[in-house]
């Protein structure tokens, strides 16, 4: 018996609140790392001397943009790969691979949060910010994103 209309909102509004509560919870420690970082540079404090800037800004960028951009890129291309000769995915499917995508993709704004807060150079940390803000958009579950995923990958549609 195919899906209702109901059913179906229910699904999306299921699978839509569950990834907005992975959001958010992955976007907490970018947040704390960016109020630390600004704490303090209002008591011009130095966090860390250790590390020197020649190293930590490349790196920061180079992590922020394999995180936001070629690892997501990836993963959905091995999940296109499974998935493609199947009528239908399977709900549970579905979640767990938007999940991967978001604690693959979000982490980028802790990359970037921390360049903040070690001082790299302005260069290295606009390039990690934009990435994170790439990953923080293009990864928010709007009803119009998960909707779309989900005609894309045929969630819930009956196996006939």
């Amino acid at each position: 018996m195919p899906q209702t209309v109901d059913t179906r909102v229910e699904l999306l509004e299921q699978l839509r609140g569950n990834l907005l509560r992975h959001y958010f919870v992955l976007l907490v420690p970018a947040a704390a790392l960016a109020l630390l970082g600004l704490v303090l540079r209002f008591f011009q404090a130095q966090p860390v001397d250790m590390i020197p800037l020649d190293v930590a800004g490349p790196a920061v960028l180079i992590v922020a943009v394999v995180l936001a951009l070629a690892s997501p890129l990836w993963m959905r291309v091995r999940f296109v790969g499974r998935v493609a000769e199947a009528r239908s995915v399977d709900t549970p499917d579905f979640l767990a691979f938007e999940k991967n995508l978001l604690n693959t993709a979000l982490p980028a704004t802790w990359v970037a949060a921390l360049g903040y807060l070690l001082g790299v150079s302005l260069f290295h940390f606009a390039g990690a910010t934009l990435a994170a803000l790439y990953a923080a958009y293009y990864y928010f579950p709007s009803r119009e994103r998960v909707t779309h995923e989900m005609r894309l990958f045929r969630v819930g549609r009956e196996s006939a």
